[in-house]
């Protein structure tokens, strides 16, 4: 996927995309850094990594409990194309 497919603007990028301002704000509620020109790599488990330097900064506890529960995820849905 490319960097710019969540039309981000926030200079924070997290596993290679840039982060929209309002996902950064979510993120940032759960204490991801919020410093421009920065990348980050966030599992599932909500582990927070710097992507230069492999360093764990943070956990933002889980983000997908049920995906982990049941040990698989539910696939992406169709939308309804415009008629």
């Amino acid at each position: 996927m490319p960097e710019n497919c969540a039309g981000g603007s926030s200079g924070v990028f997290v596993n290679g995309r840039e982060l929209h301002q309002k996902d950064l704000e979510l993120l940032a509620n759960r204490g991801l850094p919020t410093d421009r020109d920065r990348c980050y790599i966030i599992e599932i488990s909500g582990r927070v990594l710097d992507e230069d330097t492999g360093e764990e900064l943070c956990k933002l506890g889980k983000l997908a409990p049920t995906v982990l529960k049941v040990k698989h995820g539910f696939g992406m849905k169709v939308g309804r194309a415009a008629v």
